[in-house]
């Protein structure tokens, strides 16, 4: 048995995609290879560890490649995977594609090979991200500071902000706005007429800067109104629970 190649990414969809893209060859040479999105407490034996720096014209070659040879589908499935929180998403990853790109030949229908570990892994992996992500595009709830900023707190479990920043960035295309993962210190910035990114590791408070006038007569509204279409005899707890987890409620302003 040869020697294997752990690859160390940053634990983003472009640190995986580079991951790929640089062990691609490796595999070629049928070298064992790991991708891995953070280093191990302890260093395996007969192991060669490579840290691998995130590339986002590297990352963007590969995502081409998955769009145009395995499809949307497939691509935005790999993208969910790979926000999740399973120390293995990127050897799922490598693997998954190294079987629907085997021998020159693409299969878009590689995701449905559940016999394979590595894809099963994936797709239970992916539709619950796929679900939080969901839930995520109404939850959001901005709330306008002094200097014109609409700004949103979120704590969600994966690392929905990439899979999520399309939607708002189509809708508030105008609009300077940020939404900021708590939990993962990383925050989405859109600048009005621009394109969206993501800045990882950044201290925000998030209540920084004042509201604007006016503010908390809207948010005073939007309780009102929530309140107003309530019916009382129609409550259902354990139902409203399963829609809108207790977890994701101290950001939601009805809530507050």
């Amino acid at each position: 048995m040869g020697e294997k190649y752990v690859l160390v990414c940053e634990d983003s969809i472009d640190g995986i995609f580079t991951g790929v893209y640089d062990g691609w060859k490796l595999g070629n040479c049928g070298t064992r290879l790991e991708l891995c999105v953070e280093m191990s407490g302890q260093a395996e034996l007969f192991s060669q560890y490579m840290v691998i720096e995130a590339d986002r014209e590297k990352a963007a070659k590969v995502a081409g490649t998955i769009q145009k040879r395995l499809g949307q589908e497939v691509y935005e499935q790999l993208c969910y995977a790979a926000c999740s929180t399973d120390e293995q998403k990127g050897t799922c990853i490598y693997y998954a594609l190294r079987e629907g790109l085997s021998g020159g030949n693409a299969n878009p229908r590689v995701l449905e090979n559940l016999r394979n570990p590595y894809i099963l892994k994936i797709s239970r992996i992916q539709l619950a991200v796929w679900h939080e992500m969901h839930r995520f595009l109404g939850f959001v709830r901005f709330r306008e500071l002094s200097n014109g900023v609409l700004f949103s707190v979120i704590c969600p479990d994966y690392a929905v902000l990439p899979l999520i920043a399309p939607h708002f960035a189509d809708r508030l295309p105008g609009e300077n706005w940020v939404i900021y993962d708590e939990k993962r210190r990383d925050a989405l910035v859109h600048p009005a007429g621009g394109e969206w990114y993501i800045r990882r590791q950044v201290e925000v408070e998030p209540c920084q800067g004042e509201k604007v006038r006016g503010e908390e007569q809207y948010e005073g509204l939007w309780k009102e109104f929530c309140g107003s279409i309530t019916v009382q005899e129609r409550r259902n707890q354990r139902r409203q629970s399963q829609n809108l987890p207790i977890k994701y409620r101290k950001h939601l302003t009805e809530f507050c």
